[in-house]
């Protein structure tokens, strides 16, 4: 059996949606599906390369990871292989933490068990307590908010869906940027930003970039703390 079909049946992937390519990383234990979805040509998709990655329920001891392209809302439920465009996790990955939840572990262990990363793990504990995530009850809900420890050391950081990122990538923002490196990344990300007028396009720049912030949170104090500033100013704007 090839590693794609393999691959398909682990994760459960299902019609109109097939796994195109497979790549395992050895040294990290990282598993990357890139799944296809559409008209084929003699068995090869035609698709458009994938714009968004989401981290799934592990494969043994590897993590998995999700790239596919979202097709237009049709109604349908959410596939469990697949995730928001502006989250960075899987429909089914989100269950399997609300599921252990309900069956009684705590926020931590839950973290521990999944293998999951504290800013992933903040994520999705921010996704449930705002409603995003259905089944959701409020025994959970108080629960989370007595194990809150697991989101405090990113909970600085905005949500990917947070209008923060849009003034951040404005080629006009004010705030000041000390590090180098995100310098040079902002400056790429402006561009590419202004150039992508598809919005999925625009989520996964952003995506990056916040991705860049919660790796290198411990040197990038002054840039978030304007970040948040900037919030802050903008929903008293807002207020009337």
């Amino acid at each position: 059996m090839k590693d794609a079909e393999l691959c398909r049946w682990l994760l459960e992937v299902n019609e109109p949606w097939e796994v195109s390519r497979v790549r395992v990383d050895t040294h990290s234990r990282e598993v990357h599906a890139y799944l296809s979805s559409g008209k084929s040509w003699f068995g090869r998709y035609l698709g458009e390369q994938p714009r968004s990655r989401w981290r799934h329920t592990n494969i043994g001891a590897y993590k998995t990871y999700i790239h596919a392209s979202l097709p237009e809302q049709d109604g349908q439920a959410p596939q469990a292989f697949l995730g928001k465009g502006a989250s960075d996790f899987t429909h089914g990955l989100a269950r399997r933490v609300i599921q252990c939840l309900q069956d009684g572990l705590r926020y931590r262990q839950v973290c521990a068990l999944l293998d999951i990363d504290i800013h992933l793990a903040w994520q999705i504990k921010h996704a449930i307590e705002s409603g995003q995530l259905a089944a959701t009850d409020t025994e959970l809900l108080a629960r989370l908010q007595l194990d809150d420890s697991a989101g405090q050391t990113a909970s600085t950081i905005p949500a990917s869906d947070d209008r923060a990122w849009l003034r951040l990538l404005a080629p006009d923002c004010p705030l000041e940027i000390r590090l180098l490196s995100l310098k040079l990344l902002l400056a790429r990300a402006r561009q590419d930003f202004a150039r992508a007028h598809d919005p999925d396009m625009q989520i996964l720049r952003i995506n990056e970039l916040r991705r860049f912030f919660i790796k290198h949170e411990k040197h990038l104090q002054h840039e978030i703390a304007q970040l948040n500033n900037d919030r802050q100013q903008a929903t008293e704007g807002d207020q009337p």
